[in-house]
């Protein structure tokens, strides 16, 4: 909860910036960017979490690693995040600006989970359904769990379709068991 708390003042500052520079498409390029290094490296989301490392360093780091692939505005909000200590707070800060991004542009953001990958023809055709189901342009935001056995969970909104094998078997159970 106290993330949230953190990442939405973040979040919203990041956006209006961008929005005032014109940035928006790019500084969000660069917010997936920075989130798929959180996701793919476990050495940087340690780098982010560290409480030992000084706030000059990390913002050092930041300048060495990312200055030459990211917007100058990401960098600056980077460093002001280093700055005031708040840098683990960054994927959840992330997370909220695209989040933000998505709704004032109307879209609506699908977490969906399935057992392996899906396809690219999958992934438009659900796409198409859940945007012809909310009336709204979605967005999905892909996961996979092995544990589901099979099929897909998709959390639109306040609405969860599960249609895993998992459920499935379980609501198979429950009606054997009541004979």
């Amino acid at each position: 909860m106290r993330d949230v708390r953190i990442a939405k003042p973040y979040a919203q500052a990041l956006y209006d910036a961008a929005a005032e520079q014109d940035a928006l498409e790019r500084i969000v390029e660069d917010a997936n960017q920075i989130l798929s290094l959180a996701q793919e490296s476990e050495d940087f989301e340690g780098f982010l979490t560290n409480p030992i490392l000084s706030p000059q360093f990390k913002s050092e780091m930041f300048q060495q690693l990312l200055s030459e692939t990211i917007h100058p505005l990401t960098l600056n909000f980077l460093l002001l995040l280093a700055s005031k200590q708040r840098e683990r707070f960054l994927v959840a800060i992330l997370q909220a600006f695209l989040e933000l991004v998505d709704f004032k542009a109307g879209r609506l953001v699908a977490q969906v989970t399935s057992a392996a990958p899906l396809s690219d023809a999958q992934q438009a055709s659900l796409v198409q359904h859940l945007s012809d189901y909310s009336g709204a342009e979605v967005r999905l935001d892909l996961s996979e769990d092995s544990e589901i056995k099979g099929g897909i969970v998709v959390r639109l909104g306040d609405t969860v379709f599960d249609g895993s094998v998992t459920t499935q078997l379980q609501r198979l159970r429950s009606l054997l068991a009541r004979g």
